[in-house]
């Protein structure tokens, strides 16, 4: 990765480490972390343009790019929410040994990233100064029903079991994923990171998604355990949702969330729901918004 320093912490139970990308910069300290299914290295476009201001620094989820696989059908499960934003508290405490700061100034998360930075920040609210959470997974907590439809989580993670994972040339996957409606809309830069970071070779020759289609849906089948809700009123730092309106989330359940925090706030963005890996402009613009506010 270029411009980056690849790195390895622990997370938070015993074998499993957690990959960084580590940008470097000498200013405040931003935190990246990916959506599910993909890897920090998608998130460079955002990274480099920042790198110049700040010590940015990205990892990757267990189980996905180069941190460690566990397997999914483990008990207590290994996938579930809490887990891994322990996994990302784990990391964080190292980022800041590393770096030498107190806090992460600004977290950013996108999708099910962001709702693992809110549950690090309901943890272990010193951790973060400001939050920016792209259109993130947040499920409402509710009681099953006979009439109730099933959770999306369960819809997303039938999905992902589908997808193609081997491939016998990168070339090839690139071709794969260009014109599906999940990836159609990448910019080039991103779909080639996708594939150059996100897929590695086989011992047999072929190349493979690194993060597993098993994987990818066992961490969509746990959203419906997740609860983001109880515990929002713990989290201090400055929190600005943005909901992406072509997406599929509700603006109105970020509104309920938001309202149970000390300070949060809710923008809309005419974008679809993996705008960070479409437009990282769109970011970048809402970054320096964000920081100018702040001055």
């Amino acid at each position: 990765m270029d411009g980056a320093t690849r790195r390895r912490v622990p997370g938070s139970t015993p074998g499993v480490e957690i990959s960084l990308l580590d940008w470097g910069g000498e200013g405040d300290l931003i935190f990246l972390h990916h959506a599910n299914g993909f890897c920090a290295a998608t998130l460079a476009p955002i990274a480099n343009a920042l790198s110049d201001r700040y010590r940015v620094v990205a990892m990757d989820c267990r189980g996905q790019g180069d941190s460690t696989s566990v397997d999914p059908t483990g008990d207590p499960n290994p996938y579930d929410w809490e887990r891994l934003a322990a996994d990302l508290r784990a990391a964080v405490h190292s980022i800041l040994e590393i770096a030498g700061r107190d806090r992460v100034e600004l977290a950013i998360g996108h999708s099910f990233g962001g709702a693992l930075i809110l549950y690090a920040a309901q943890s272990e609210p010193a951790l973060f100064g400001n939050i920016l959470l792209c259109d993130p997974v947040i499920v409402e907590r509710v009681e099953p029903s006979e009439n109730q439809s099933p959770p999306r989580g369960r819809d997303m993670a039938a999905g992902a079991r589908k997808r193609r994972d081997r491939f016998p040339t990168r070339a090839a996957a690139f071709e794969h994923f260009r014109p599906r409606g999940l990836f159609a809309d990448f910019s080039p830069e991103a779909l080639a990171l996708y594939v150059g970071e996100g897929i590695g070779p086989t011992p047999d020759g072929d190349f493979a998604l690194k993060c597993k289609p098993e994987i990818e849906a066992a961490v969509f089948s746990s959203a419906a355990a997740s609860d983001l809700f109880s515990h929002a009123d713990k989290v201090t730092a400055d929190v600005t949702f943005v909901h992406a309106e072509r997406g599929n989330f509700s603006r109105e359940t970020y509104n309920e969330l938001a309202g149970r925090m000390p300070s949060a706030q809710v923008e809309g963005l005419d974008a679809g729901h993996l705008f960070p890996l479409e437009e990282p402009e769109q970011v970048l613009a809402i970054v320096d918004r964000l920081i100018k506010h702040q001055k």
